[in-house]
């Protein structure tokens, strides 16, 4: 964080969702549903315990259960990718927050917690409540125009932790 800003003052940042978190997602869903499919369809009449083998055991709990676990499993994460693709922070004159959801006003946010941006990109921020709003680099793109805004729309009497510089 940085005492002088060489920025233009811009009157509102938007953040859209970074891809990379959701794209893991996908790959997960993709997994769970493949999984799934490939239990329901390799379906062969075995007996569960027959000759103590672990071999047909195992092949009876994939085949029976993998269906049930996996299929759900795959779609609550197609979910998850999907909605958090669609979310975008938004900072403007009056505050901060995800649209169409709860937004924190500059005036009370009481602490802003810098310790982790250096090293990971993540900056807290805390309202009266000691409610937290992480800001996170990996999951948002638009970062450094953020922080620069952050701030330039502090009020003076938060407590800052910053990193110590050295």
């Amino acid at each position: 964080m940085s005492d002088t800003s060489n920025h233009q003052a811009a009157q509102r940042v938007e953040c859209p969702a970074a891809k990379d978190p959701a794209v893991r997602l996908f790959i997960v869903a993709a997994m769970l549903v493949g999984f799934g499919v490939w239990c329901a369809l390799d379906r062969k009449p075995v007996s569960y315990w027959t000759n103590g083998d672990i071999n047909k055991k195992a092949n009876y709990l994939l085949n029976n259960w993998g269906p049930v676990l996996f299929l759900p499993g795959g779609l609550v994460a197609l979910v998850g990718a999907i909605s958090s693709l669609r979310r975008r922070l938004v900072a403007d004159e009056e505050g901060i927050g995800y649209a169409g959801g709860k937004r924190t006003r500059w005036s009370d946010l009481r602490r802003m917690d810098a310790a982790l941006l250096e090293a990971k990109g993540i900056l807290d921020l805390y309202d009266a409540d000691g409610r937290r709003l992480r800001l996170d680099s990996w999951k948002l793109t638009n970062f450094k125009a953020l922080v620069a805004f952050v701030e330039d729309h502090l009020p003076q009497d938060v407590e800052r932790k910053v990193p110590p510089r050295g």
